[in-house]
């Protein structure tokens, strides 16, 4: 075989491997990668919410004193799975409030302008807004943060993102409109 041959033969073989190896790990990458939800970042703005300023000389919100406050989290892959005994029956039904619990559960929330993600420094708030009621539908903390929600009436929620040296408040009410104001504080 003449001399020249070989030479194109090893150089065909190099490229070939060469670009498969490319082909591959470009594949890999563009497979590992799962697509980010859709999020509607400008949304909130089209029917009524204003971002309220951001600095450090802002005024502290005043806490909301009769909302019940709970904190959102997600638990880790890592912890033990807890088992929840058995109910026992009673002769007698359990006394009922009239007043749903925190975070929108029991409100109707039906209606009105649909759901809307909220975004702010400390996390990402999902928020459905009914003809009647404001209802929770996620509060996703950016990592530092942590997350308190109150909700006092069915037409007002507010959610807290608190870090170190920064607090996200997001209000989200229909009174006189479906709007969500997002409070920036640093210090």
């Amino acid at each position: 075989m003449p001399r020249l041959l070989r030479y194109f033969l090893v150089w065909l073989s190099c490229t070939a491997v060469t670009v498969t190896a490319v082909f591959l790990t470009v594949r890999f990458v563009v497979h590992s990668t799962a697509p980010l939800p859709p999020t509607a970042h400008g949304m909130p703005t089209a029917f009524g919410a204003p971002t309220v300023g951001t600095g450090t000389m802002a005024p502290k919100p005043s806490p909301v004193s009769s909302a019940p406050s709970t904190p959102t989290h997600r638990p880790s892959p890592t912890a033990p799975a807890t088992t929840r005994p058995a109910p026992t029956r009673t002769a007698s039904p359990a006394p009922t409030t009239s007043k749903p619990p925190a975070g929108g559960q029991g409100y109707d929330c039906s209606g009105g302008v649909g759901a809307h993600a909220v975004q702010a420094q400390g996390g990402q708030v999902t928020v459905r807004w009914g003809d009647d009621a404001v209802c929770l539908v996620s509060a996703v903390p950016a990592q530092g943060f942590t997350t308190n929600t109150a909700q006092d009436s069915a037409r007002s929620l507010v959610v807290t993102f608190s870090g170190a040296h920064h607090r996200s408040q997001i209000t989200a009410t229909l009174d006189p409109q479906a709007k969500a104001v997002t409070t920036e504080t640093s210090w």
